[in-house]
């Protein structure tokens, strides 16, 4: 599987030299998301680099960002490789990110101030303008993540945000997993929006209950389509259904 995905690759544009790790580490993300790299695919560095045309040093650090994320773990006699989650992994995470963000978040929305409102209201706006296109899926991305953490910023408890920034890593490659599999941002962006709104009311309560509904519907679309796309022989199949490399953005 590694060897389809760097041939991939080598048909690539050159990497420029402005920001190369973060192409390396986005285009490397993409590919784990869209499961082109599934788990316990082997991710040499010089191999990466070798086909990229560029040194190992960009590459080291873009997989060293990947482990810090949760994305990549290092294994004895294999070296590098993506990281594996079992469904009920997977389940679990989502249930820490229910708890922790509902909490968190409650907290926060009675803490926030204009400043805060207009940092969300600025993220949402620009989810609204998404076209929703798989190539604009990546900035889609990006905005939701960037949402769900300025929600949770203004929360006192400082130690529970951290705590919070922490949960977020193994949980963001579930979590835009399910958003790939949701194939639309138009009831992403509804379901965000009225959060928001009781969010900025100081509506502790429906912010709670919004959130809440909002990741165990996450939870479920990804146990549904988790199950769909199980092979004879119970992993997911890595090429299910049009799922294909996208570059780096």
């Amino acid at each position: 599987m590694e060897e389809t995905f760097l041939t991939k690759m080598a048909g690539l544009p050159p990497l420029t030299a402005d920001l190369l790790v973060n192409k390396i580490y986005n285009l490397l993300e993409d590919n784990i998301i869209n499961m082109t790299l599934p788990p316990e695919s082997n991710l040499a560095e010089e191999n990466i680099a070798r086909i990229l045309g560029v040194s190992r040093s960009p590459v080291r650090e873009a997989l060293m960002r990947l482990e810090n994320s949760g994305l990549v773990v290092r294994k004895i006699g294999k070296g590098r490789v993506v990281a594996s989650f079992t469904e009920q992994e997977v389940i679990e995470n989502y249930e820490i990110w229910e708890m922790i963000e509902v909490f968190a978040g409650g907290l926060a929305c009675l803490s926030a101030r204009d400043p805060d409102y207009a940092d969300i209201e600025e993220i949402l706006n620009q989810m609204k303008r998404s076209p929703g296109t798989e190539d604009d899926f990546y900035r889609y991305r990006q905005l939701n993540y960037q949402f769900h953490s300025r929600m949770v910023k203004p929360c006192p408890n400082k130690a529970m945000a951290r705590m919070y920034e922490n949960a977020l890593k193994p949980i963001n490659w579930c979590w835009n997993l399910s958003m790939l599999w949701q194939r639309t941002t138009s009831n992403a962006y509804s379901e965000h929006e009225q959060i928001f709104t009781a969010y900025k009311r100081r509506d502790r309560t429906t912010y709670e209950k919004l959130v809440r509904k909002h990741i165990q519907d996450a939870s479920e679309r990804f146990r549904s389509e988790y199950s769909r796309r199980k092979n004879p022989g119970g992993a997911v199949h890595p090429a299910a259904n049009g799922i294909t490399m996208k570059g780096s953005s």
